[in-house]
């Protein structure tokens, strides 16, 4: 080069340093070779290349100084490319290859060489770029595709460009499907004018955030909360970008709490009973409009004050007793009584309950019913049914629960059963309502007597009371009679009218004469009657010499239940004998009581005492059920014989005679044309009751015997009306047919008596062979006596069948 061309370089050069970019000044001598003239730091620093102070022309072949490696010369990268840009590969001082990007200027050319400016263009910044760009891509696409919310994209007419796995489970659409699919199509139509709302917004430019409800392919019904980004490219939203979060469960747990809300505000606010709410310390806290309406205060007056001041006194310290209980965690029910504003007194049935939050008690909820009326509805029953409805004092329902409450306070107590002399006259004579009036009169002169003694007063019925004494000797109850009976000395006035009357009192003492109260009534009552007995007017003791007749009585009855539980009762048969055949057809059970205590007892001395007590019941069914599974046993043996059973006057008016007959016919499957029912002719004196009876029994296929005839209520009548099937002639017209005329007149008109209504004959007690030869030369039907056999037990009642079948 020319020496004026030199200085221009140099300050080329100089220049050179001063731009921020790497760059060169290159020679290219005909244009096979290319030298470095010089670099600045950027060039330097950019390729690694080691500083070298002098930044003169070096002449250095820019292969050697770029480390470029050619297989052939001729292709040198940094020729022919003036003007235009290209990729280079070269190598840095310490051997690592670089791709960059060079461009070469030319400046001048002279006589074949060319000076040019070679610029390297930086791609590291770029490069950095571009591969965090590719890392946050790849993130964007693990956190579109993974993201446990659905994420997804819609064009702005509406249509789904895009959805993540997520929402491809959720729809349970496959991508496919939802590609193309437009918004709609996933929405509730009943939220679809809200979603399009909200669309219209975000194509406006702004993010929108909507809960809705969704539809799957397969019809469910989820919540979803959606929050809608515009993606917006040089000022025009190109599409919007979405992400919702399922957000069902949550939907139906707010549901549920909305109803639970809803329930419990039904629960208190409408609830027609009173519902509080109290702090630990029992202080008002919230209540409902019940309860204002209940004590007659409103909230403001009650909140924060405390109930107990509320309640009855006499309720305070039960009613705090069973409160307190509730703080151990419990809920518990209970009664009390509290005052309304108005201090009536309101009964109340209460549930109280702690109220729980977060593990922890934060207060008592309580719920008050109004239960007065029925309070007092219990006090007019229990005055009903505690007291007697004409003296008004307490009746024997009293009595006997009081008597348990006193066992409690003393030691010793008389019973007192005191009746008047002669009542029934004074009804009779004065009437009825005279004799009520007396009743009334004579109650309250008694309850006068007993007021602030330890005395307790009761009606027991009819003309009767009782008394219950607390004492300690036996004087003071001696005294306590005498006095009732001075009771009686001045007259009652009725009706303007003077009546006179006595009484006579009966006395048994706890725990001497027994220890319930029902043995001590009976002795009562039995010592009562031996006053009246031995002239009225007095009082008796229980086991005053000359009652043995009367305890002989009360101890049989009280042997007769024994009896029942210890089993001492059984039956025997005696045969019954048809006559024109021989046959035994019948037999008749009877009822024997080998006492452990009294030994064998005759019934004509315990029958009237089972009656008069009441044991007649539960012992004359004992009777039918032995009876007939007897006879059901005798039927698979193959005898077919007919039963006779006593039934007593007490028996056949029991209002379930019938229906326990029933079932035990039904219970032991015998034919009911097998039981004959034998009733006394006393019962044909309610003709009417006894003929609706008999009509059901004869329903049922059962047949009936009239026993004892002619000993009692003899009607023609009653014989023509009743359906009757035997007519049994009594033991004593039988026994005086060998020796007395009227006896075999008798007999003969029974029995034709009898055969002209259509009945058969049953003649007792045939003992002789006389007896029997006159029974069958009148006609009688049959017979049952010694002379065939004796009264049996069932296995010597076998015995006999087998040898007379025999025979």
């Amino acid at each position: 080069m020319k020496e004026q061309n030199l200085m221009s370089l140099e300050e080329f050069i100089t220049a050179l340093q001063a731009l921020p970019y790497p760059a060169a000044l290159i020679l290219e001598k005909n244009k096979e070779e290319v030298f470095f003239l010089g670099r600045n730091r950027a060039f330097s620093s950019y390729l690694e290349i080691p500083e070298n102070k002098d930044t003169l022309p070096e002449r250095k072949n820019c292969l050697d100084v770029l480390n470029i490696q050619l297989e052939e010369k001729s292709r040198h990268p940094l020729i022919h490319h003036g003007g235009h840009t290209f990729p280079l590969r070269t190598r840095t001082a310490e051997g690592k290859f670089m791709s960059v990007t060079a461009r070469i200027i030319p400046i001048r050319e002279e006589e074949g060489e060319v000076l040019s400016l070679f610029l390297l263009e930086d791609k590291r910044e770029q490069d950095r770029l571009l591969q965090k760009l590719n890392k946050i891509h790849l993130q964007y696409d693990a956190f579109f595709e993974q993201s446990p919310d659905i994420h997804y994209l819609i064009d702005t007419r509406g249509y789904f460009r895009e959805m993540n796995l997520r929402g491809v489970e959720y729809f349970k659409r496959s991508k496919e499907e939802i590609i193309g699919l437009h918004y709609l199509e996933v929405i509730h139509e009943l939220d679809h004018g809200l979603v399009n709302e909200y669309f219209r917004k975000v194509l406006e430019k702004q993010v929108a955030q909507v809960e809705l409800r969704s539809v799957s392919k397969t019809g469910d019904v989820g919540y979803l909360d959606i929050t809608a980004i515009p993606v917006i490219i040089e000022g025009e939203v190109m599409e919007v970008f979405g992400i919702a979060k399922d957000i069902s469960k949550r939907k139906d747990m707010e549901i549920e709490l909305l109803e639970s809300e809803e329930r419990y505000r039904s629960l208190f606010e409408d609830n027609i009973d009173a519902v509080v709410t109290y702090d630990l310390e029992g202080n008002f806290l919230h209540l409902n409009k019940a309860t204002e309406d209940l004590m007659g205060y409103c909230a403001e007056e009650l909140i924060g004050k405390p109930f107990l001041p509320f309640i009855v006194p006499e309720y305070q310290q039960f009613t705090l007793k069973e409160f307190s209980k509730v703080l151990n965690g419990h809920s518990i029910r209970y009664e009390t009584a509290m005052y309304n504003r108005k201090q009536e007194v309101v009964h109340l049935h209460i549930t109280v309950m702690p109220l729980i939050i977060g593990g922890e008690m934060k207060g008592i909820h309580c719920i008050g019913k109004d239960i007065t009326n029925r309070k007092n509805m219990e006090r007019s029953l229990k005055k009903v049914a505690y007291q007697d409805h004409l003296t008004h004092l307490p009746n024997q329902r009293a009595m006997m629960e009081d008597f348990e409450r006193l066992l409690e306070d003393e030691a010793r107590i008389g019973v007192l059963v005191l009746d008047l002399d002669r009542f029934k006259s004074i009804n009779d004579n004065w009437g009825h309502e005279v004799g009520d009036e007396l009743l009334k009169a004579v109650s309250q002169r008694l309850l006068y007597h007993v007021h602030e003694r330890r005395a307790k007063l009761y009606r027991y019925g009819g003309d009767e009371y009782i008394f219950l004494y607390g004492f300690t000797e036996r004087n003071e109850v001696e005294s306590f009679a005498e006095n009732l009976q001075a009771l009686f000395k001045d007259p009652f006035i009725i009706h303007y009218a003077e009546v006179s009357v006595s009484s006579s009192i009966g006395i048994s003492t706890y725990p001497e004469d027994g220890e319930d109260l029902e043995t001590l009534l009976k002795k009562s009552d039995n010592a009562m009657y031996y006053s009246k007995k031995t002239g009225r007017n007095h009082a008796t003791f229980y086991g005053t010499k000359g009652m043995e007749r009367e305890d002989e009585a009360l101890r049989m009855e009280l042997l007769l239940k024994e009896a029942m539980k210890k089993e001492e009762f059984s039956l025997v048969y005696q045969p019954q004998v048809e006559l024109s055949s021989g046959r035994i057809t019948g037999v008749e059970a009877l009822l024997r009581w080998h006492s452990q205590e009294l030994g064998t007892v005759p019934p004509n001395q315990f029958i009237k005492v089972a009656e008069d007590s009441g044991l007649i019941i539960e012992l004359g069914n004992w009777v039918t059920k032995k009876a007939l599974s007897d006879l059901a046993k005798w039927n698979q043996l193959g005898y077919q014989l007919e039963m006779s059973v006593n039934i007593s006057t007490h028996q056949f008016y029991h209002p379930e005679f019938l229906l326990c007959l029933a079932r035990m016919i039904q219970d032991e499957k015998v034919p009911p044309s097998q039981l004959v029912l034998e009733i006394t002719e006393s019962i044909a004196s309610h003709a009417e009751v006894v003929l609706k009876e008999l009509q059901k029994i004869k329903e049922m296929g059962l047949k009936v015997a009239i026993d004892d005839f002619g000993t009692g209520y003899s009607s023609l009548k009653y014989l023509k009306d009743f359906p009757i099937d035997y007519l049994k002639i009594d033991k004593s017209f039988v026994d005086g047919i060998e020796e007395d005329d009227k006896s075999r007149d008798i007999v003969s008109t029974i029995i034709t008596l009898a055969h002209n209504l259509g009945l058969l004959t049953v003649a007792e007690g045939a003992e002789t062979r006389e007896q029997v030869d006159f029974l069958k030369m009148e006609g009688c039907d049959s017979v049952q006596g010694y002379y065939y056999g004796k009264p049996m037990t069932e296995a010597m009642l076998l015995e006999f069948l087998n040898r007379v079948q025999g025979s």
